[in-house]
């Protein structure tokens, strides 16, 4: 039933029709020529007046809270079911597994085409009703505008792509027990290893439709903890449609698309972990809302696909409301 209300969702979002008394796209106007723009402090991206993001702060720094949880679910263990692991459910019952985050974040443009990104979650994890909190860990990287689709006349398609990488620092609790025996690593805020990211983001629009698309890419290449624990390395895919309902106070943009994570199994000791690795396909929809200076951001994820390596919990939902101030 969910996958049918996903699909539903993603189909009104993408054709239903713009209201005839929305005003007309004004952030998106740019001078015809280049000679008609007086001050290049006022163009704010690459000498044109549009934006470039799912929001029309794109282009400013943000600094913000973002809450999000991600629930996964355990059919009833079999009866060879690991006495040392300290979460594993009872032979015969099922569980849920919870986990939660609430993550300071900001985005800081070091100049028009230079962007540093950051993020630092907290963790209150929680299953078979025991909790696990914690510090995550301090993710920074930096992103470079590598094209921007170049101002000719009234071209109505724009693009921009960024680039960039940056790092994951162990600042997370990553050997916390529950009650006794082994915690399960991927239950722990932290992974105990300095990580490296590798990013790539494709946006482009359609101006006198507002129809957007956006691509994120994010590669991790993971290390090896002091538990000689390496998490395998994963790559990342969201692919975003969106448009534009512009109001003369709110900027109304909802949203849809696919999303994509993939990993190799984990290794302990330079072998296979058990009951790790897969890959996931998950439908996305959400909305946001921009007054002024403040943004406002719903997301929400359903598996369409999922294939794990050995017995996993499975994905059932994941949630993400995001408060943003853009300076």
């Amino acid at each position: 039933m969910k996958k049918y209300i996903l699909i539903l969702s993603i189909i009104f979002l993408t054709v239903s029709p713009k209201a005839e008394s929305s005003p007309k796209h004004n952030h998106f106007k740019k001078p015809l020529k280049l000679s008609d723009i007086q001050d290049l402090s006022d163009t704010q991206c690459d000498l044109c007046g549009c934006y470039m993001g799912l929001e029309p702060n794109f282009d400013k720094n943000q600094i913000g809270l973002r809450y999000y949880t991600f629930k996964f679910f355990n059919e009833a263990a079999p009866a060879d079911n690991n006495p040392l692991l300290d979460h594993d459910p009872q032979q015969g019952e099922s569980s849920d597994e919870y986990y939660n985050n609430v993550e300071l974040y900001g985005r800081i443009y070091l100049s028009l085409k230079t962007r540093l990104i950051f993020g630092i979650p907290f963790s209150f994890n929680e299953i078979d009703n025991k909790a696990l909190n914690g510090v995550g860990d301090l993710r920074v990287l930096a992103q470079y505008n590598v094209y921007n689709t170049s101002m000719t006349g009234m071209t109505n398609f724009w693009q921009r792509i960024f680039l960039g990488g940056g790092m994951k620092f162990p600042t997370g609790v990553y050997n916390k027990q529950l009650t006794f025996g082994i915690t399960e690593p991927h239950f722990q805020p932290g992974t105990g290893s300095l990580d490296f990211l590798f990013t790539g983001l494709y946006i482009a629009k359609l101006e006198k439709v507002g129809l957007g698309w956006r691509n994120d890419v994010v590669y991790t290449l993971n290390t090896t903890n002091k538990n000689d624990y390496k998490f395998a390395n994963r790559f990342n895919w969201a692919s975003t449609f969106s448009y534009d309902i512009i109001t003369s106070s709110v900027n109304i943009l909802p949203k849809a698309g696919i999303y994509l994570e993939t990993a190799s199994p984990d290794q302990l000791n330079g072998a296979d972990a058990e009951g790790s690795g897969g890959t996931v396909w998950m439908g996305t929809m959400g909305i946001d809302l921009t007054y002024k200076m403040l943004s406002l951001d719903f997301d929400y994820q359903l598996p369409i696909s999922q294939n794990f390596i050995g017995v996993q919990p499975q994905n059932d939902y994941r949630f993400f409301v995001g408060m943003g101030y853009s300076f």
